[in-house]
């Protein structure tokens, strides 16, 4: 999918900016606190429903406004020439939103995200491997809501029954209103969630060192996935072990929403054994190979952000990552101080370069 159209109003330090990217490489240049990552954060919003720095709606809506709007005409990269997709939202002030596909109200954002898969790679993209497992956790179901879609419906069962579990358990009143009926539904959805799951990673580690020898070719990378509970029960079992735990705690213990991965480097979990350095460059290859299998198994390529491509990387390494974006075929927003430090890394390619200065977008 591509953006052939997107529009900015009252978002961060733009009042509005209307841009024509186009389908490779955009380059968005300008000083520190210019606004160029802004434009990176908007496309991710119409993605993912949020901004990637921060949950607090009030630090994005522009100061004196009430609201912000983003919109885009999306394009698939494949097939009718004549089909595009309008999708859009105004958020408000106070988090009330209205959500908007070819003109007509939607209630959730997983329309437009359907539309839009997007990728981001950060200098602080590290924290996927080296944070607490939430991270993981939606690195998996970025994964099952776009490429598996069927097994959404089954995430979005097991936390419903989630919910229910937990405030029984909450209530203290687990027994007596048929906890164990709930138990049996919630392992079932569990495991199959976990099952899909399980696939998911099987199928990136198909293609996972394609991608990591790019960057760091001394090592063998292997996902490997931690499903929540000791893999030598089911989780229908694991459940009843830990039931009295939970009554006391008020709250489940085992199960998928504990679940995470571990990526391993040559047997070993990576975080062990690589340098920072290097896990930024795993981090970009884990980013690329997701993207991959996405355009392999949908046909369509994702939308790539890279915040601040130079940021602690040597020329050796910008060129090597500047080569992946282009092989990826993918529409991708690069941020950089410096036009210079980037611009000759993408001369094999077609390129648009973007200038922001106070919040004002202009092409170069």
């Amino acid at each position: 999918m591509h953006i052939h159209q997107l529009v900015i109003e009252h978002f961060r330090n733009i009042k509005r900016a209307e841009l024509a990217p186009c389908s490779s490489i955009n380059l968005i240049c300008g000083e520190n606190g210019s606004g160029k990552t802004s434009v990176l954060e908007a496309v991710y919003s119409l993605g993912f429903g949020r901004s990637f720095r921060t949950h607090q709606v009030r630090q994005v809506v522009q100061d004196t406004q009430d609201s912000y709007t983003l919109f885009a005409r999306i394009q698939p990269s494949q097939g009718d020439d004549e089909a595009q997709y309008r999708v859009g939202f105004r958020r408000q002030r106070n988090g009330e939103t209205e959500i908007r596909l070819n003109g007509q109200n939607e209630q959730r954002f997983s329309a437009l995200a359907r539309l839009m898969p997007v990728q981001l790679i950060t200098p602080e993209g590290v924290d996927l491997v080296t944070d607490g497992p939430k991270l993981r956790r939606q690195y998996m179901d970025w994964g099952l809501f776009h490429v598996e879609q069927s097994h959404y419906a089954d995430w979005v069962t097991f936390s419903r029954l989630l919910k229910q579990r937990n405030s029984l358990l909450k209530q203290r009143d687990f027994d007596a209103q048929g906890g164990a009926f709930w138990d049996k539904q919630l392992a079932e959805a569990g495991e199959r969630v976990t099952k899909a799951r399980g696939e998911y990673l099987q199928g990136l580690n198909a293609r996972l060192n394609r991608f990591c020898h790019q960057f760091l070719p001394q090592y063998n990378f292997e996902f490997r996935l931690m499903p929540g509970w000791q893999e030598q029960q089911t989780l229908a079992e694991a459940l009843q072990e830990k039931l009295e735990l939970d009554k006391r705690q008020g709250y489940t213990s085992v199960g998928p929403n504990k679940a995470e991965w571990q990526i391993r480097a040559d047997g070993v979990d990576a975080r062990e054994r690589l340098s920072r350095g290097q896990l930024k460059l795993l981090v970009a290859a884990l980013r690329l190979v997701q993207g991959a299998d996405y355009q392999e198994r949908r046909g369509q390529p994702c939308v790539i952000l890279v915040d601040d491509l130079p940021a602690e990387l040597d020329q050796e390494n910008q060129q090597r990552l500047c080569q992946a974006l282009v092989e990826s075929g993918s529409q991708v927003f690069v941020t950089a101080i410096d036009k210079e430090k980037i611009e000759h890394h993408f001369t094999t390619t077609e390129t648009r370069l973007f200038h922001v200065e106070h919040g004002t977008i202009n092409v170069e």
